[in-house]
């Protein structure tokens, strides 16, 4: 079965907690990379699912629908 992850930097607004349980609402997992990440000290998180589709909604959910959805899916990584 693939495996699907891509590394988002995300607002410090939500929790840890609240992070992870959105990720697990849209069937995604998510692993908390860096917590002060490289992008102005935001969280840098992993998130994985067994769907491509659930991680490309994800993403839309995250930075918004108006987004270039093609480019972050050329940073999708299939295992």
């Amino acid at each position: 079965m693939a495996h699907f992850t891509i590394e988002i930097d995300i607002s410090s607004e939500p929790s840890h907690r609240e992070v992870k349980e959105f990720a697990r609402e849209n069937n995604c997992v998510a692993l908390l990379l860096m917590e002060y990440g490289p992008a102005g000290g935001n969280p840098l998180y992993q998130f994985s699912s067994t769907s491509r589709e659930s991680i490309l909604e994800l993403i839309k959910k995250i930075l918004g629908e108006d987004i270039d959805i093609d480019q972050y899916n050329e940073e999708i990584f299939e295992t």
